[in-house]
């Protein structure tokens, strides 16, 4: 039996090292030697599920557990398994009959929190990582778990007191640390996130993610040379560190050098979505050789308006003599039937091969007019849907107020998201100016805060009517044009507005996404566009210019109108 034992101990080095034909080959030779022995359909389960393989290490970890029933690692391990295979009602019984047998297994609790969050059962998962935590106080991934809950459901302040809980029993680990420098950097308490993320790094000198969230931190909080050096010794630390070197290439363009920026900037791609099946082809990139006769894919980019801002280059790209064909998602193609240089467009996941040179949307400034500032194409003519524009007319022509719309909410999941949001309570000051009626323009969740807030009477809300089909921005577009102005945040409504000539305003953090570059009110992109930045991450002195300024538009407008319409003389 020691004879049998040893060789198991050396078949797990087998699998430490991830030799697992071996490790299965040896397996199979001690399992013909005693085929009841349940600690080697242990060994067996475990090789097949650190390769993930969990159909097949269920099997194994199940014999085990027959013949073994008092053993509570292996019922654990086979717990664990049928949770990677989503059966969480069954974790959820094998964990709480581990829980019973030993009220102090830790990693059950964990375990079973994680199932419980999979059926958003929030609070029991909540007491499940805090029974791990208080069974073991060293114990990260029950801090970890619970943290991550908290934040899930913007309690940040909570997080808060699980992170520095969790330093005070783990004062030396670096995860714990730049998590918590995370939130904070969420929070906008950059010189709290600095301190911790400095705490990581000297702990863990040779931790890529420690670093890349440091510099993350710095580049957000303005300080961009500190941020450009961090961002450097991340990439020394990992040269392929994908994000960390467009991130760095973020910062050359906000300061708009654009040569070394752009050139770090491309880096991007290896992490968007939308370009995951263009890049498993292998095919050749386009980086600026001649194109006369040939055939180019260009290639949408993860953004709505990212895709609305940058089409304006297919025109320019055009003159190169080529073929284009335009890879966009379906729900928006209508947007840009009037650009008239495109020859065909496909879906990005589309298995499409006729092409010479593939080319992401956004290299193209960098190849076609990398002096944004002097070269700046004018922005795309976007299709409006002249069937709409009868409908809208209907209803929005009822009144001779000043039509504002408003956009306060981007999407969730842009990691930007805390910088690029506000929420709706920071208009409610402007809703109260007279003579002017204000629209939402938002879709989805965000539409919840005008309920929240009671705001029903002072914000029209015509989502139920708009873009219902499989067409995105297809009513939205119309009621742009219909508006006198457009409030947003930096969003797709920004550059769907800009295109389309509405007046449009938009409020930018103190430093914003590198398209807007640093401190003017105007934008290179859009000529109908003025920028209202943050001065010192804070919103309320941008609120309070915007109120002042709306105001003063509202007036001017309405005596315009006044003037051209004497019936409006009263």
């Amino acid at each position: 039996m020691e004879l049998i034992n040893s060789e198991i101990q050396e078949t797990r080095s087998l699998i430490q090292d991830k030799k697992f034909t071996y490790a299965e080959s040896r397996a199979s030779v001690l399992l013909n030697k005693q085929p009841g022995n349940p600690k080697i359909y242990e060994l067996l389960g475990d090789i097949y599920f650190n390769q993930n393989f969990y159909k097949k290490s269920i099997w194994y970890y199940l014999d085990a557990s027959t013949r073994d029933q008092n053993n509570k690692d292996v019922l654990y391990k086979l717990g664990e398994n049928i949770y990677y295979l989503k059966y969480y009602e069954l974790t959820e019984a094998l964990m709480k009959n581990i829980i019973e047998k030993d009220p102090l297994y830790t990693q059950a609790y964990i375990t079973l929190g994680l199932a419980q969050q999979e059926m958003d059962n929030t609070e029991e998962a909540i007491m499940c990582y805090e029974d791990a935590i208080n069974i073991n106080p060293k114990e990260v991934f029950a801090y970890l778990n619970l943290a991550l809950l908290h934040k899930k459901n913007k309690n940040f302040d909570e997080a808060i007191k699980v992170y520095q809980n969790a330093i005070t029993n783990n004062p030396n680990n670096h995860f714990i640390l730049s998590n918590l420098g995370n939130l904070f950097y969420l929070q906008r308490k950059y010189d709290d996130a600095v301190l911790c993320h400095e705490r990581a790094v000297k702990i863990k000198p040779d931790s890529t993610i420690a670093h890349f969230n440091f510099a993350n931190t710095l580049y957000h909080s303005g300080n961009f040379e500190r941020a450009k050096e961090i961002y450097e010794m991340t990439l020394n630390l990992n040269p392929d560190f994908s994000r960390a070197n467009s991130n760095l290439g973020s910062i050359q363009l906000l300061t708009q050098n654009f040569n070394e920026g752009f050139e770090r900037y491309h880096s991007r791609i290896f992490n968007d979505p939308l370009l995951k099946n263009i890049l498993s082809k292998k095919k050749t990139i386009w980086r600026g050789e001649p194109l006369t006769g040939k055939r180019i894919l260009v290639c949408s980019e993860s953004g709505f308006g990212n895709i609305i801002q940058f089409s304006r280059y297919i025109p320019l790209l055009k003159q190169l003599d080529c073929e284009i064909v335009f890879s966009c998602p379906m729900e928006i193609q209508h947007l840009f039937e009037n650009i008239s240089e495109i020859d065909e467009f496909i879906l990005p996941d589309q298995n499409y091969d006729n092409f010479f040179y593939w080319v992401p949307l956004l290299d193209l400034p960098k190849i076609l007019a990398p002096n944004i500032l002097d070269q700046c194409p004018q922005p795309t003519d976007i299709k409006v849907n002249d069937n709409k524009l009868e409908e809208w007319e209907m209803l929005l022509g009822v009144d001779q107020k000043i039509k504002i719309g408003l956009c306060w909410q981007g999407d969730p999941a842009n990691p930007r998201d805390h910088l690029n949001s506000v929420n709706l309570t920071m208009f409610k000051d402007i809703l109260s100016i007279p003579n002017a009626s204000f629209i939402s323009l938002q879709k989805g969740f965000a539409r919840n805060q005008v309920q929240a807030n009671e705001l029903e009477k002072q914000i029209i809300d015509y989502d139920p009517l708009i873009d219902q089909g499989s067409n995105k921005f297809l009513d939205t577009t119309v009621i742009l044009k219909y508006l006198d102005l457009v409030i947003t945040t930096d969003t797709s409504i920004a550059h769907l507005a800009g295109s389309l000539g509405t007046q449009t305003w938009v409020l930018l953090s103190k430093v914003p996404d590198w398209r807007w570059f640093l401190e003017k009110e105007e934008s290179v992109w859009y000529d109908n566009m003025r920028l209202f930045r943050q001065k010192d991450h804070h919103w309320e002195d941008v609120f309070k210019n915007l109120k002042s300024e709306c105001e003063t538009l509202v007036h001017n407008i309405s005596e315009i109108r006044k003037e051209n319409d004497p019936t409006l003389k009263a």
